[in-house]
C-alpha cells in the first residue's frame, strides 16, 4: 500500500524541530517526573521508587508515597527509553520538542485539509508554533510544559483524522492520549462524537448529517470506555477512590493554595480574566530606570492580548454548525482554566490556553482560506516575535544555566 507523504509538513515540523532542539542547547530537564514515573512502571509501582527531592520534581506526599499528580500517559511514551537507557540518560526535553515538532507538522496538514492555500498554511503554522507558548513549553520540557506539547500534539493529530479517514478507533485513541496529558481536553470529547456523527470536519451538506454516522460514533465510545476503566482503575489504586483527588490534594498543601476546598472556585475568576486579557509585560524598573531588556516577564506569564493577538482571526469564522460546536469545545476546555486558582504560574505567555488554541487554529484556517487580510498576516508576524522574545528572554534570564 502506497502511503503519501506531505513533504511541506514534514518540512515545517524539521524545521521546528531545529529551531526547539537549537533553543534548548542541550537542555535535559531536572523537572522529569514522566521518567521517573515510567521507571515506577517498569518496576511495577505507580508510586515513585526514588524520588530526588522537592527542589528537582513537583511530587504530592499522600499516605506515606510520593505520587505523580499528572496525567500519566507522556510516562508511557517514554517506557522504552527508560528502560533501555535509564532514568539519568533519558532526556525528557528531548521527548517534548518532538510532541512539538510533530504538532507542527500535523497543524500544517490540518490547515491544508480545510483548504487553506500554501501561502495562507505557512502564516497560520508560523503563528501557532511561534506565536502560542508550543515553542516556549517544548524547548523546556518540563513535567508541565511536556503535557501541554503532548495534548496538543495528539489533539492535532485527532483533527487531522478527522479531516481524513475519520477513522472513529483512531480519534478515540488520540483524544485518550490528550486527557492523558492534560486532564482538561477531557472537555473536547463531546466535540469529537459530534464531528464523527457529521461525517467529518469540512463541509458537508446537513442532509448529510443523520445519513449512517452513529456507527463511527459507536465505535468511538466502545474504544474509549476500556480507557476510562482504566483511568478509574488508576486512580483507586493511587488514592482509594475512582475520583482523582491529586490536584485537590496538592492544593490543600501549595502555599498558593488553601487548606480546605476545591482548586476550582468562582472567587479566582478575577484573577484569571486578568491574567489572559490584561497581564502586561514588565516595564519599570528600580527607581522607574528602564534597564536592558526594556520590557520583561515575571513568573506570571503576558496575557494573550499582548503574546497572541493572531487569535482574533478565529472571529472572522463564518457561522456554522461545526464553527458554533467548535466555538462550545473552546469554552469548555477554557472554563475550567478560568475558575482554576493559579494561571500557569511559571510561563512566558498563558500555557493553558494551548488546551483550546487547537480548535482556534480550526477557526482560523476556516476564516482566512478564501482570503487572509494583510492585517491577520501582521498580526501573525507580530505574535511569532513576541513568543521568539519570550524564549530568549526566558534562556537569557531564567533558564541560563540548564
Amino acid at each position: 500500500m502506497r502511503i503519501a507523504l506531505n513533504w511541506r509538513a514534514i518540512a515545517a515540523g524539521a524545521v521546528a524541530f531545529g529551531i526547539m532542539l537549537f533553543s534548548a542547547h542541550g537542555r535535559s530537564t531536572q523537572y522529569n517526573n514522566y521518567v521517573l514515573l515510567a521507571n515506577a512502571f517498569l518496576h511495577g509501582r505507580i508510586a515513585l521508587v526514588d524520588w530526588p527531592g522537592p527542589a528537582t520534581v513537583d511530587a504530592l506526599a499522600y499516605h506515606g508515597k510520593m505520587w505523580i499528580i499528572e496525567a500519566p500517559f507522556p510516562a508511557l511514551v517514554l517506557l522504552p527509553f527508560v528502560a533501555f537507557l535509564g532514568t539519568a540518560a533519558t532526556n525528557q526535553t528531548l521527548l517534548a520538542i518532538s510532541f512539538g515538532a510533530l504538532a507542527v507538522g500535523a497543524a500544517w496538514v490540518l490547515c491544508e485539509r480545510l483548504g487553506v492555500g500554501r501561502g495562507a498554511t505557512f502564516w497560520l503554522v508560523l503563528f501557532f508554533f511561534a506565536g502560542t507558548d508550543l515553542w516556549w513549553c517544548s524547548q523546556l520540557g518540563d513535567v508541565w510544559f511536556i503535557a501541554h506539547s503532548a495534548a496538543v500534539c495528539c489533539t492535532l493529530l485527532a483533527l487531522v483524522e478527522l479531516t481524513g479517514k475519520r477513522r472513529a478507533w483512531v480519534v478515540a485513541l488520540l483524544a485518550a492520549a490528550a486527557f492523558e496529558s492534560r486532564f482538561t481536553m477531557v472537555m473536547a470529547v463531546p466535540f469529537y462524537a459530534y464531528v464523527l456523527a457529521r461525517g467529518g470536519l469540512g463541509d458537508r451538506p446537513l442532509s448529510e448529517f443523520w445519513d449512517v454516522k452513529t456507527a463511527r460514533v459507536r465505535s468511538f465510545v466502545l474504544t474509549l470506555l476500556p480507557i476510562v476503566a482504566l483511568m478509574v482503575l488508576y486512580n483507586e489504586a493511587r488514592w482509594g477512590t475512582i475520583a482523582d483527588i491529586g490536584y485537590t490534594a496538592f492544593y490543600h498543601e501549595d502555599s498558593w493554595g488553601q487548606r480546605t476546598g476545591s482548586p476550582f472556585r468562582i472567587d479566582y475568576l478575577p484573577y484569571e480574566i486578568y491574567s489572559f486579557f490584561m497581564r502586561p509585560p514588565d516595564y519599570v524598573d528600580f527607581r522607574q530606570l528602564a534597564q536592558w531588556p526594556i520590557f520583561k516577564v515575571d513568573v506570571n506569564g503576558v496575557a494573550l492580548t499582548w503574546t497572541s493577538p493572531a487569535l482574533v482571526l478565529a472571529f472572522l469564522a463564518k457561522r456554522r454548525d461545526v464553527v458554533v460546536a467548535l466555538w462550545i469545545t473552546i469554552v469548555l476546555l477554557a472554563l475550567p482554566n478560568f475558575f482554576y486558582y493559579l494561571n500557569g504560574w511559571y510561563q512566558f505567555g498563558m500555557r493553558h490556553a494551548l488546551d483550546f488554541e487547537p480548535f482556534m487554529l480550526v477557526l482560523m484556517a476556516l476564516a482566512v482560506r478564501h482570503r487572509f487580510p494583510l492585517w491577520g498576516k501582521v498580526l501573525c508576524v507580530y505574535s511569532a516575535l513576541a513568543g521568539t522574545w519570550g524564549v530568549w528572554y526566558w534562556n537569557a534570564f531564567y533558564r541560563s544555566g540548564n
